[in-house]
């Protein structure tokens, strides 16, 4: 819950550029051309060493609209990128505010076309029903050896619903407070040209619930997992053949991921997670791009209720349905407008089941 919302705060405000190794600007100034003496040699050979101060740009080089790609690779920059919340199981409404710092790869070697930027972000939230959460991530890589790495932890003080099927009664919601604290590493391997990895994720997880009404029926929501810790370990291996990794308009993106809790990893509960998901995009005409996702996740018995997946779709609260498995068919199309294609029109679609043994699901 948690990683879903600063993760959606962290990678808003991120614009999508490519950075390219380039040879230094040399000065020569006439003037010091035409000395002849020695001295004036050395002095022409000192001053072609000087580089040029580089003009800040917030235009595009190819149609001069407003981009801040300029001042993010080359002046180090920063974005503050501010969000709106809608989410119904948060209150409905909410503000956030992502501060993303991005910076190229000093390691970049001559000729190659793209590394990966470091990119460190500091997030914070707040809605109507009292919800909060901060978060901290970095996010870099070891170009030499292939290597990705992100770091993450969040605090988050959340009030939201969960939903349960009663007999007789029908769907009932119970509003709960919700107080994990959240570190996870990340850790991959570049196979092939940064489009096939394989990688390591650490996740702990520090969680308090609580409730402020009366009579909780342990049947529904097991008291004893409520105060707990969650810690996971698993592997992943995943292939991105989108042509961005921001706004793709044709590729595939296919990971899937393997994740476990134990007591040496340093879990109160032993549970199993799998989770799998694939992404497609085509472009079947210049304006037109038709966008698909797969996704499914099942959780063996054991796991804490809150950590069962539930149905995450636009327009679907959060939690509103949950289960052992969970699977989801998706669609998004998309209308680029404008002269230069920088603004589109969006409509989505989709369904999704969820499977479980339980009769309160």
């Amino acid at each position: 819950m948690l990683t879903r919302i600063i993760c959606t705060l962290f990678f808003a405000g991120m614009i999508s550029f490519h950075l390219q190794a380039s040879e230094p600007i040399v000065f020569s100034p006439d003037s010091l051309k035409k000395k002849k003496n020695k001295e004036a040699a050395v002095k022409v050979n000192d001053t072609t060493k000087l580089v040029p101060k580089k003009k800040l740009s917030f235009k595009d080089t190819l149609d001069h609209a407003f981009d801040m790609s300029d001042y993010l690779i080359n002046m180090h920059g920063f974005v503050p990128w501010p969000a709106i919340i809608s989410e119904p199981a948060l209150g409905n409404f909410g503000i956030g505010m992502a501060l993303v710092w991005m910076s190229p790869k000093k390691s970049a070697k001559k000729g190659e076309q793209f590394h990966f930027p470091d990119i460190t972000a500091f997030a914070g939230m707040y809605t109507l029903n009292n919800t909060w959460g901060l978060g901290l991530m970095r996010q870099g890589t070891f170009p030499s050896i292939g290597m990705r790495y992100t770091v993450g932890l969040g605090y988050a003080d959340a009030n939201m619903n969960f939903y349960r099927e009663i007999p007789a009664v029908g769907t009932k919601e119970y509003l709960l407070n919700l107080k994990p604290f959240v570190v996870a590493i990340d850790l991959s391997e570049n196979l092939y040209k940064n489009k096939i990895f394989i990688g390591l994720r650490y996740q702990f997880m520090m969680m308090r619930v609580a409730f402020d009404f009366q009579n909780l029926p342990d049947s529904i929501f097991d008291k004893s997992s409520f105060d707990k810790n969650l810690g996971t370990l698993g592997a992943y291996f995943e292939l991105d053949y989108r042509n961005t990794i921001f706004t793709p308009d044709k590729g595939f993106r296919f990971k899937t991921t393997y994740s476990f809790g134990r007591s040496w990893t340093g879990s109160d509960f032993n549970v199993d997670k799998l989770d799998s998901y694939i992404n497609v995009f085509i472009r079947p005409v210049k304006r037109w791009v038709c966008g698909f996702k797969v996704a499914g996740q099942y959780v063996t018995d054991g796991g804490p209720f809150y950590y069962l997946p539930y149905i995450d779709m636009r327009g679907i609260p959060m939690q509103r349905y949950q289960g052992q498995g969970v699977l989801t068919i998706e669609t998004e199309q998309r209308v680029d407008i404008g002269k230069n294609l920088r603004w589109s029109i969006l409509a989505f679609a989709g369904t999704g089941k969820t499977f479980s043994d339980s009769r309160f699901l």
